[in-house]
């Protein structure tokens, strides 16, 4: 395996440099793509990320693949936390935005959180193989994106809606 000093070298030395970087870079990209496909991208992102992470899992400790699948795994998290609170921050009432958010933000990572604490007994069902690990959770992806490509045209037309609704002079009239 890695050491210490690798593991803290490229996931907290070099991985709060790339979050932030990408965090500005991926709302830049996300408003000059669109909500829904960079929900999309995200997506995808997030399945290569864990796809990277079987590979280095099956390749041993190859340090070059590890700093790649850190930083690809860092570019993914900070596009889809960014595509992912401004798409529930479109959906939100003004009236209600904290309360709605906290809600919203909530579903959004629990699935997350109930995952994550049975990881480790799946491992261990699978006998330890990390590699098939990380490619079971990159397919896990696949139904939030066929959901999300069945209901691009409705998520892009509700999220018109809600720019309208945000950004127009009657909105401040409403307050």
């Amino acid at each position: 395996g890695f050491s210490k000093s690798d593991i803290a070298l490229y996931s907290k030395g070099i991985g709060w440099v790339t979050t932030v970087v990408f965090t500005l870079l991926g709302g830049l990209f996300a408003i000059r793509i669109g909500l829904v496909r960079a929900m999309f991208l995200s997506g995808i992102l997030m399945a290569v990320t864990n796809l990277m992470f079987s590979w280095l899992a099956w390749a041993g400790p190859v340090e070059s693949l590890f700093a790649a699948a850190v930083l690809l795994d860092d570019l993914a998290a900070a596009f889809a936390t960014v595509t992912f609170v401004a798409f529930i921050s479109m959906l939100v009432d003004r009236t209600y935005t904290a309360t709605q958010y906290a809600l919203l933000a909530s579903i959004g990572t629990a699935g997350r959180t109930l995952f994550a604490s049975s990881s480790g007994a799946l491992v261990d069902w699978l006998d330890g193989d990390w590699g098939i690990f990380f490619v079971i959770t990159a397919l896990m992806v696949v139904p939030s994106l066929i959901c999300l490509w069945v209901l691009r045209h409705r998520l892009t037309a509700m999220l018109v809606g809600a720019q309208v609704r945000l950004f127009s002079k009657g909105a401040e009239q409403d307050s």
